[in-house]
């Protein structure tokens, strides 16, 4: 493993954590898509994408990879990385590991055909995202909501592990929580941790009880007739994965305040979220 040369392409602030922290360990470190924050990159060859590739073993794509299916998710460069024929032919023969792995071979067959590595689809991956998730979701909310969690109403929607991290913490904040799932058998968890758990139809018939409303399926779930029956003083945040489950033309119908917030981990704790792919990515390693 000390002798191999990564690429680390694309991404937030959790992938220059990722490839300042690899480089410190003595590993050979090649970046792209981090020109607008270079100066936070120590240790590290900066280059175009392509040379990146070329001159790594392994190569580390963000998560998600894309965001619509063309360019590769890199909002801290300054140009456009575009997932085409030459960009893939560059990834042959290496080992790729991806977040969400899935969008990527959906670009084409050819990025199907990559010898790709879903660090996202480890269990222990997700849950300690998960985690960082919710402690980003918590400054979201205290940020952007003009009352108290404590003595507010809350509605979460959807019973993931999000969710099994979140609603404690907002109701040991003093929130009063509520969960919609759809499972009988995920709304008994709920309710065994001292929460109430609902069916969606009872959340929508009491949409108006609640200050913020989290949804954390990605599905259309917050649909017109529910957003029109909320308070217009509500807050809305959107934790799931594109297309997610809000009705945006409704908000902006109502005036509803959404707060989209993907990347959470990025964003409020890149230190903890490089270190779960490191330890993730060097894990598959190890296990070949």
């Amino acid at each position: 493993m000390d002798r191999s040369i990564f690429a680390v392409v694309g991404g937030d602030a959790r992938q220059i954590v990722l490839a300042n922290t690899l480089a410190a360990e003595g590993s050979t470190v090649y970046c792209s898509g981090f020109e607008h924050a270079a100066h936070q990159l120590v240790g590290v060859a900066s280059t175009d994408p392509l040379t990146a590739v070329l001159m790594a073993d392994i190569v580390i794509l963000p998560m998600p990879p894309t965001r619509d299916g063309e360019t590769l998710s890199a909002p801290l460069s300054t140009y456009r990385i575009e997932l085409n024929d030459e960009f893939c032919s560059a990834l042959v023969g290496k080992a790729v590991f991806v977040g969400m792995a899935e969008k990527l071979r959906a670009v084409s067959p050819a990025f199907a055909q990559l010898n790709l590595y879903d660090y996202g689809a480890s269990e222990g991956f997700l849950l300690r995202n998960a985690q960082a998730t919710a402690e980003g979701a918590l400054a979201e909310i205290i940020a952007h909501y003009p009352g108290t969690v404590c003595g507010s109403r809350i509605l979460i929607t959807g019973c993931g592990r999000i969710t099994s991290y979140l609603a404690p913490m907002l109701r040991a904040l003093g929130g009063t929580v509520s969960v919609a799932a759809r499972k009988p058998s995920d709304r008994a968890k709920i309710a065994a941790l001292g929460m109430e758990a609902i069916t969606f139809g009872r959340a929508a018939r009491r949409v108006k009880e609640y200050g913020v409303i989290i949804n954390t399926v990605p599905a259309m779930v917050l649909n017109s007739r529910f957003i029109d029956g909320m308070s217009p003083d509500a807050l809305l945040v959107e934790l799931a994965s594109a297309p997610g489950g809000i009705d945006l033309a409704a908000c902006d119908r109502r005036n509803i305040r959404v707060i989209q917030a993907p990347g959470l981990p990025g964003k409020y704790s890149p230190m903890t979220a490089a270190e779960i792919i490191k330890e993730t990515v060097m894990s598959i390693l190890e296990e070949g």
